[in-house]
């Protein structure tokens, strides 16, 4: 189990090292904190602002790997070999979020560090939002993988999820009337937390639709594992 795990992580991180474009994603989210930080810097809070604004993009960009690496190896017909090799899906599936929610975890650490905000100040609740948020993101993400056979249609496919997810935070603080329906999708319980860290709570019903969203793109991935017969 170990040995499947860590040749498929190793083949993971070959196929990042030879791909540019997944080099631009990885980099991306401290791009728009650079931007940021030049558009927002003589805004009061500015490094709050940014925070809220960046974390959501972390998942996006980083999800943006999965479908790639999934298709170029449905397209190099890789997938049949490690069905041959005795790799099972669960093995599979881990493989694939494992890199992406450990560069995750690495880049928002990295991130309230560089932006100085006290870790103090982030409540169990936010950080729970953030990391399920990014889960579901990932699982999103690699359920439009799992049911492409191409790198250009995964990346048409993938496109929406990645777009959604970090404009949804911009358009709730545009719009109350629209943050109402946010409230609603996987990115809620952010927005809502992202906000008014203090106050909120597990109790809050965004939290709970997160959990929601968190099954469903998990069974999504299932579905479209035994679909596609990626994996035995």
């Amino acid at each position: 189990m170990f040995k499947r795990i860590n040749a498929l992580l190793w083949s993971r991180k070959e196929m990042m090292l030879a791909n540019k474009q997944i080099f631009v994603n990885i980099i991306m989210p401290f791009v728009m904190v650079l931007l940021y930080q030049f558009m927002y810097k003589d805004l009061k809070n500015m490094n709050q602002i940014i925070l809220y604004l960046v974390l959501p993009m972390i998942p996006s960009f980083l999800g943006y790997i999965m479908p790639t690496l999934v298709a170029e190896e449905a397209e190099k017909n890789n997938q049949r070999s490690l069905r041959l090799a005795g790799v099972k899906s669960w093995e599979y599936v881990l493989a694939s979020l494992l890199i992406p929610f450990i560069l995750n975890l690495l880049y928002i650490f990295l991130l309230i560090f560089y932006l100085k905000v006290d870790f103090a100040d982030l409540s169990l609740p936010y950080v729970l939002s953030i990391l399920l948020m990014s889960l579901t993101i990932f699982l999103l993400f690699l359920m439009v993988a799992l049911l492409t056979n191409s790198q250009t249609r995964a990346a048409v496919l993938a496109m929406p999820v990645m777009m959604v997810t970090f404009l949804l935070p911009l358009f709730s603080v545009m719009d109350k009337g629209l943050k109402k329906v946010i409230d609603y999708t996987y990115m809620g319980a952010y927005t809502k937390a992202g906000t008014d860290w203090s106050s909120y709570q597990l109790t809050d019903k965004t939290f709970w639709i997160l959990l929601i969203w968190l099954l469903l793109s998990l069974a999504g991935v299932i579905w479209a594992t035994k679909r596609r017969q990626i994996i035995r």
